[in-house]
C-alpha cells in the first residue's frame, strides 16, 4: 500500500492516480503490481422512464374524485348546488394550467399561456355571474388581458431574441410597472373608491420595477460592466 502524496489518501498498488485528488501516482524505484483497487468504480445507472400516461391517468382521476366529491358534498348538506360552484370551476382552471399541457410532448408556451389566461378569464367571469357583480368588463378582463399580453410579447421575444434578453426584461420590468398604476387606477374607477385619480400604493412597484428595468438595460448597453457581472455572478 501506498500513501497519496498531497492528501495522504490510502492507495492500492494499482492505482495511478489518487481517487480523490486526481494526483498523479509515480515513483521511479518501485514497480506497481496488479491487484484488486480497494475503491468500488463509479457505476451508471440507467435513468428511469417515467411513464407519462399512468402520470396522467392519476391526475386526471384526482381532479375527476375532487369534483365528484365536491359536488356530493354540497348537494347531501344542502340538498342542493349552492357553493360547489367555486369548487369545481377551480379544479377545472388548476387542471387547464397545470395537467394539460403535460398531454404534449413539446408544449408551445405561447400557446398555453395564452390558454391560462383565457382559462382565468373565464372563471373570473363565473365568479362575477354567481355574485351578480359587475366588476368583471371593467377590472378583471382589462387587467387580466393586458397581462397576458404582456407576459405572452415577453415569451415571443425571448424565444426569438436571445441575444438582446436584457433589453427584453427591462422592458418587461418597466411596462410591468406602468401595468401596477393602470391595475390601481382601474381598481379605482370600477369600486368607486373616493379619490379615483389618486395613485397610492401603485407608485412603490412602479418606481421599483422601473429602477429594475432601466439598471438591465444600462447593463445591456454597458459590454464591460455585462460581462464584469457575468463572471461576479456565474451566468
Amino acid at each position: 500500500m501506498a500513501f497519496c502524496i498531497k492528501c495522504g489518501v490510502e492507495l492500492s498498488d494499482t492505482e495511478k492516480k489518487c481517487p480523490l485528488c486526481n494526483t498523479i501516482v509515480y515513483h521511479p524505484d518501485i514497480k506497481r503490481a496488479e491487484s484488486k483497487p480497494p475503491y468500488p468504480q463509479h457505476e451508471v445507472f440507467p435513468e428511469v422512464q417515467t411513464n407519462k400516461c399512468g402520470t396522467l391517468f392519476i391526475l386526471t382521476t384526482l381532479c375527476i374524485l375532487a369534483l365528484v366529491v365536491t359536488l356530493l358534498c354540497n348537494f347531501s348538506i344542502n340538498g342542493s348546488l349552492t357553493w360547489s360552484h367555486y369548487a369545481w370551476s377551480s379544479i377545472v382552471m388548476l387542471y387547464i394550467i397545470v395537467v394539460l399541457p403535460i398531454w404534449f410532448s413539446r408544449p408551445n408556451p405561447v400557446i398555453f399561456v395564452a390558454a391560462d389566461y383565457a382559462a382565468l378569464a373565464l372563471y373570473l367571469w363565473f365568479i362575477c355571474y354567481l355574485t351578480g357583480g359587475t366588476w368583471f368588463l371593467t377590472f378583471a378582463l382589462p387587467v387580466v388581458g393586458l397581462n397576458a399580453l404582456l407576459v405572452i410579447t415577453m415569451i415571443v421575444l425571448i424565444r426569438n431574441l436571445k441575444h438582446r434578453i436584457l433589453y427584453i426584461l427591462g422592458g418587461g420590468f418597466i411596462v410591468g410597472g406602468l401595468f401596477m398604476l393602470l391595475t390601481e387606477f382601474l381598481i379605482n374607477y370600477t369600486f368607486e373608491i373616493r379619490g379615483m385619480l389618486r395613485l397610492i400604493w401603485s407608485i412603490y412597484p412602479f418606481a421599483a420595477l422601473s429602477i429594475i428595468g432601466i439598471a438591465l438595460i444600462i447593463i445591456e448597453l454597458n459590454p464591460p460592466l455585462k460581462e464584469a457581472l457575468r463572471k461576479r455572478f456565474f451566468v
